[in-house]
C-alpha cells in the first residue's frame, strides 16, 4: 500500500512536471511555420517561448511562498486550472501579439508547476527515497523539454498551430483529476503577508535583462544594451541586498549558505543551457539549416526523448555505487563527446550523426540532471525546500529565457549580414549559429568539472551520510 501511494504521488508531481516544461518548447519546432503563417520575423514569434520563460521568471521565486502561505496542493491545483482555461483561449487567438500575451499569461501560472512539484517531492519522500525523487522529476523535466519537438512534428504534419494548444487539455484535466484525489491535504505554516517590494524587484530585474538580450540585434553592444543589462542587474543586486538575513522575504536566500547547494545549482544551470540547446535551436538548425520538414525534425527528434526516459532510472542505479562526483564528471564527459559533432556542423552533415550526437548528450544530461537536482534539494533542510526549488527553477528559467533570446538575435544577425540570402547562405547562418552557441556550451560545461569534485560527495561520503 505504501510503495503504491508513493507510485501514485511520483505519477500525479511527475504530470504536473512535465505540462509545465512541454509549454516551454511547444512552439519550438513550430517557430519557422509561426514566422510564415503570421508573416512575422523570428525575433517576434521568438516570444512565444521566451515570453513563456520570461513570465515564469518572474512568478517561480515566489513559488515557495504561495505554496507555504496557501497549501502547495492548493497553489498546483489552481496553476493546472489556469493552464487548462489559457490553453483555451490561446487556440482562439487571431494575431501573434494576442498569442504571445496568452503564452505569458501560462508562464505565469503553468511556470509554479515544476518547482511546487520539486518542493512537494522532496517534502513527502523519506531521505532513502530521495534519489528516485530527483530521477522522476527529473525525467518529467528533460521529456517535458525534450517530447515537443516531437510531439510538434507530427501535430503540424496534420493539423495547424492551435493545436499545440489544445493538446494540454486532456492531460490537464487528468493531472487535475489525479491532484485532487491523490495528493495528500495542504498543512499550512506560514501567515506571512506576500512581500510586494521583492517580488516587484525580482520580476522588474528579470523582464529588464531579458529584454535587453531579445534586443541585441537592433541595439547591437552599445550604450542602450549596457544600460538594459545594468539597470536588470541593479534590480536583482538590490533584492539580495534587502534580503540579506531576513527569513521573511519572498525567497529565503538563506539556502545559498549550504555550498553544496550552490554548486549543484551552477551544474545543473549549465546542463539547462546544454538541454535548451537541442530544444530550442536543434529544430532552427534542422529545418532551418538542413532543410528538414517538420514531421521530420519531430521524429529526429524523439530518440532523444527516449534515451531521455531511459537513462534516469539507470544513472538512480549508479547513482550511490558510483557517488556525486563521479557520475557527475562522467556526465560531463559523455555530454562533451555528444557536442562533439556540433561545433563544426555544416548544412551537409549527415542526419544520422546528428541523431547519434543528441542520443549521445541525453545520457550525459540525465545524469547530470540526476546528480545536480538531488544534491540540490537534500543539501537544505525540509523547511527550506520550497524556496530552494523556487530560486533553482527561477535561475533555470532566467537561463534559458537568456539563452533564447541571445540564440534567436545571433541567429538574426547573421541572417542579416548575409549579402547574397539565398538558401545555401541563410542555411549556413543558422548552423554557424549552432556552433558558436554549443562552443559556449561545453566551456561552461568544462567550468563544472573543478566544482563538483571540490562540492559534492564521494561514494565513501555518501555511505556516511546514509549510515
Amino acid at each position: 500500500m505504501k510503495q503504491q501511494r508513493t507510485f501514485l504521488l511520483l505519477l500525479t508531481l511527475g504530470l504536473g512536471t512535465v505540462i509545465g516544461t512541454l509549454n516551454i518548447t511547444m512552439f519550438n519546432v513550430a517557430l519557422p511555420s509561426m514566422m510564415t503563417y503570421f508573416d512575422a520575423p523570428l525575433a517576434t514569434v521568438q516570444w512565444l517561448t521566451s515570453g513563456y520563460m520570461l513570465a515564469a521568471g518572474m512568478i517561480i521565486p515566489a513559488a515557495g511562498f504561495f505554496g507555504d502561505r496557501f497549501g502547495y496542493k492548493r497553489i498546483f491545483c489552481l496553476a493546472l486550472c489556469c493552464v487548462l482555461v489559457l490553453s483555451i483561449v490561446g487556440a482562439l487567438a487571431w494575431c501573434i501579439e494576442l498569442l504571445i500575451v496568452v503564452r505569458f499569461f501560462m508562464g505565469l501560472t503553468g511556470g509554479l508547476l515544476s518547482p511546487l512539484s520539486l518542493a512537494m517531492l522532496y517534502q513527502s519522500l523519506p531521505v532513502s527515497q530521495q534519489a528516485k525523487a530527483a530521477s522522476t522529476w527529473g525525467i518529467a523535466n528533460m521529456v517535458g523539454g525534450m517530447l515537443p519537438s516531437v510531439l510538434s512534428g507530427i501535430i503540424l504534419s496534420v493539423a495547424d498551430w492551435r493545436f499545440l494548444l489544445l493538446f494540454n487539455l486532456p492531460f490537464v484535466i487528468l493531472a487535475i483529476f489525479l491532484t485532487l484525489h491523490l495528493l495528500p491535504k495542504d498543512t499550512l505554516r506560514s501567515t506571512a503577508r506576500l512581500d510586494f517590494t521583492g517580488l516587484a524587484l525580482t520580476s522588474m530585474g528579470s523582464l529588464i535583462l531579458l529584454f535587453s538580450f531579445s534586443n541585441l540585434s537592433s541595439w547591437g553592444f552599445s550604450l542602450k544594451l549596457l544600460l538594459g543589462v545594468s539597470l536588470g542587474l541593479a534590480c536583482l543586486a538590490a533584492y539580495i541586498i534587502r534580503s540579506h538575513n531576513r527569513s521573511d522575504t519572498l525567497l529565503n536566500l538563506s539556502v545559498l549558505k549550504f555550498r553544496r547547494y550552490v554548486a549543484a545549482l551552477i551544474a545543473g544551470g549549465m546542463n539547462s543551457i546544454a538541454l535548451y540547446m537541442i530544444t530550442f535551436l536543434m529544430p532552427l538548425f534542422l529545418q532551418s539549416g538542413l532543410g528538414v520538414s517538420p514531421l521530420a525534425t519531430g521524429m529526429i527528434m524523439l530518440p532523444t526523448s527516449l534515451i531521455a526516459i531511459i537513462i534516469m532510472p539507470v544513472a538512480t542505479a549508479f547513482y550511490p555505487k558510483l557517488g556525486e562526483k563521479a557520475l557527475m564528471v562522467l556526465g560531463i564527459i559523455i555530454l562533451l563527446i555528444g557536442s562533439a559533432p556540433f561545433l563544426t556542423a555544416v548544412p551537409t552533415t549527415p542526419i544520422l550523426l546528428i541523431i547519434l550526437a543528441m542520443c549521445v548528450r541525453s545520457c550525459g544530461m540525465g545524469a547530470i540532471n540526476l546528480v545536480s537536482t538531488n544534491a540540490q534539494m537534500s543539501s537544505v533542510p525540509p523547511e527550506l525546500s520550497g524556496h530552494a526549488s523556487s530560486l533553482t527553477n527561477w535561475f533555470h528559467q532566467m537561463l534559458n529565457a537568456l539563452i533564447v533570446g541571445i540564440a534567436g538575435n545571433i541567429a538574426d544577425l547573421r541572417i542579416a549580414a548575409v549579402p547574397d540570402p539565398t538558401p545555401e547562405n541563410l542555411a549556413l547562418a543558422y548552423t554557424s549559429t549552432t556552433n558558436l552557441m554549443m562552443t559556449v556550451s561545453c566551456l561552461l560545461l568544462l567550468a563544472v568539472i573543478p566544482i563538483s569534485l571540490k562540492f559534492f560527495r564521494s561514494k565513501t561520503d555518501m555511505r556516511k551520510t546514509v549510515s
